[in-house]
C-alpha cells in the first residue's frame, strides 16, 4: 500500500458508498470508517451512507498534507521518529543515487535509529559546512 493516497483517482462530481471508495483507493472498508469518524463528511440521509467525491478529495488532501514536513539544513529524515533529526555527531555518508542526486545516510542522534536525505549534487558543499560527509566511494561527485 502507498504511504499516501491518491487523491485524483476520485472524481470530484461523483458520489460513492463505503465499499466503492475503498475499492477505488485500494484501501479498506475500515479505513474509509476510520476516516468518516475523524470528519470525512458523508451524506448520512439514507442508507448506504454517501461520500461526495469533492469531500473525499479535499479530506485526502488535507491529511496527506498534514504528514509532510520540510527538513532543516543539516537535517536528515529519521525513520523511527518520524521527523526530521540530525545525524549522531554530524556525521553521514554520501552516497551517489542517479547522475544529479545522491543519498545521505547518518543515525539519529535521539533514537539510534537509521536516517537519510536525498540531496542534489549542488548542494553538497551547502550541506558539508553543517555535516561532515564521507563519501562512499572515497571521492566526491
Amino acid at each position: 500500500m502507498a504511504k499516501r493516497v491518491k487523491a485524483s483517482r476520485i472524481k470530484k462530481n461523483l458520489t460513492y458508498s463505503i465499499i466503492e471508495a475503498a475499492e477505488e483507493l485500494g484501501l479498506s472498508i475500515a479505513t474509509i470508517r476510520n476516516w468518516i469518524k475523524q470528519g470525512l463528511p458523508i451524506q448520512k440521509d439514507q442508507r448506504p451512507y454517501l461520500i461526495y467525491g469533492s469531500g473525499l478529495r479535499e479530506f485526502i488532501a488535507r491529511k496527506n498534507k498534514a504528514k509532510k514536513f520540510t527538513l532543516e539544513a543539516g537535517e536528515l529524515n529519521c525513520f523511527t521518529c518520524k521527523a526530521g533529526r540530525k545525524p549522531l555527531g554530524n556525521a553521514v555518508i554520501y552516497t551517489p543515487q542517479t547522475a544529479k542526486t545522491g543519498r545521505l545516510s547518518g543515525v539519529c542522534h535521539v533514537c539510534g535509529g537509521k536516517c537519510a536525505r536525498i540531496i542534489s549534487n549542488t548542494k553538497i558543499s551547502e550541506h558539508s559546512q553543517i555535516l561532515k560527509i564521507q563519501f562512499s566511494n572515497g571521492s566526491a561527485p
